[in-house]
């Protein structure tokens, strides 16, 4: 069974194994990961199979995507913030005030951009999955990236449910770079562009209609050997993931029953 602290985002699992609180003022990499294609999947699941063995079978397909792809953000020592219908958005916190060290590269930045661009390759697993009555369908994404500032705030009540989520201009500037995003690229704002200076190839530029930013579509990370430095400086590197809390301290971060049915063992019967 899957521990349940894995239901909490990596860096608050970090702050509660340590009993410490997360700052809520935070410089790092904001990441907008959005899947599409699961609509027509779960149609054609639906068609294919009863409705409920339907569900099953995309409950199946979800979690072989989101694993990857999550797998991908723990790699680079991001935190998955929370879902949203099909598309994850992620946080990298950049250790160090990158602003105090002008020739350090943003490790976030580059973490958040290696992430996007592994997990564009990860996509292409599922390029082509067919069906059991022969029908094939593909699902693509698309992700955005900002950097900067952002506040980091706990809503909700304890006793239902808490979430993370973030907010600021950061956040702000990768919804907008979502927009312009077309499937299979990685958008990332001009912050993240000057953060990464040299280590970034960039495609194409698209302009936000509305504010006049502009946002690089990404072709390749470059000077690997830099990359490596950064992130085997010890002062940047991501702390290891923690895989299990107390179970009083998960208990505020699930809703009831999902806490129920997996403290049971019955989370393949979520679907229901």
């Amino acid at each position: 069974m899957e521990p349940l602290s894995a239901y909490i985002p990596q860096d608050r699992r970090q702050a509660l194994a340590r009993g410490a609180a997360l700052p809520e003022r935070m410089v790092g990499a904001a990441l907008f990961a959005d899947i599409s294609g699961f609509t027509p999947l779960t149609e054609a699941l639906a068609r294919a199979l009863t409705p409920r063995r339907g569900a099953e079978e995309l409950t199946r397909q979800l979690n072989a995507v989101y694993d990857a792809l999550i797998a991908e953000v723990d790699h680079e020592g991001g935190s998955v913030i929370g879902f949203a219908g099909d598309a994850i958005t992620c946080w990298f916190a950049d250790e160090l005030q990158i602003d105090e060290h002008p020739n350090l590269q943003s490790p976030a930045a580059l973490r958040a951009v290696a992430c996007a661009l592994a997990m564009q390759r990860i996509m292409r697993r599922f390029n082509a999955i067919v069906l059991p009555d022969g029908e094939t369908m593909t699902l693509a994404l698309k992700v955005a990236i900002a950097s900067g500032p952002a506040r980091r705030f706990l809503v909700g009540d304890p006793v239902i449910q808490q979430i993370d989520a973030l907010a600021g201009t950061t956040v702000a500037r990768m919804a907008a770079a979502e927009h312009l995003a077309g499937k299979g690229e990685v958008l990332v704002d001009e912050p993240t562009v000057a953060r990464l200076g040299a280590a970034l190839r960039v495609a194409g530029w698209r302009a936000d209609d509305e504010t006049g930013e502009r946002f690089a579509v990404v072709a390749e990370l470059q000077n690997a050997e830099r990359r490596t430095q950064i992130a085997d400086n010890p002062a940047t590197t991501p702390q290891s993931p923690i895989s299990h809390l107390q179970s009083e301290m998960v208990r505020p971060w699930l809703l009831p029953a999902v806490y129920d049915r997996l403290s049971a063992g019955l989370g393949e019967f979520l679907t229901e």
